[in-house]
């Protein structure tokens, strides 16, 4: 899959770090949005329409627990949206809010598939006033094998042991 990210003109709420770190496929940079920002945004915009239905966000440290997905210049909701992990919080990814994350990314965001020009992560939670967003990167994509009416699921177990008989037939 393309990271459609890249691809895109960045815009934040307002940072401490550059925005354009957000997107450029680099862990030696990262975004930070300002001091005590806990309710906040990053907006990815494209010259032509991108089909998206896959976010993936990781963190600098584990410090967000609320977001959305946001699409078009009216700022719609996507529909369907699945978070994982599904309570936003990626601590057990980073034990002891370590610098790097055990794997990338911290979350993966799942949704209907929408066809827009503007699409904004919106960070609506974090653990305190104090502990501001910051990100290591954002990836964006339009996963062709998913695209349903309904949103890619985390496998379950049953998935997962169905997957396996039938990779033994």
């Amino acid at each position: 899959m393309e990271n459609l990210a890249k691809k895109a003109k960045v815009e934040a709420d307002g940072a401490d770090h550059p925005v354009d770190n957000v997107n450029d496929g680099d862990f030696a940079t990262r975004w930070n949005a300002k001091n005590d920002d806990v309710d906040t945004w990053i907006q990815f915009k494209w010259e032509t329409a991108q089909k998206i239905n896959r976010v993936h966000v990781t963190e600098f440290r584990s410090r967000l627990r609320g977001h959305t997905i946001e699409y078009s210049d009216s700022h719609e909701m996507v529909e369907e949206l699945v978070m994982s992990p599904t309570d936003g919080n990626a601590s057990s990814n980073q034990p002891g809010n370590q610098k790097y994350p055990v794997k990338a990314p911290d979350h993966v965001l799942t949704c209907k598939t929408v066809e827009t020009t503007v699409l904004r992560y919106h960070m609506t939670k974090n653990v305190g006033v104090s502990s501001e967003p910051n990100l290591w990167g954002i990836e964006i994509f339009y996963d062709q094998k998913s695209d349903t009416t309904a949103p890619v699921r985390p496998a379950g177990l049953l998935t997962t042991t169905w997957a396996k008989l039938k990779a033994e037939n």
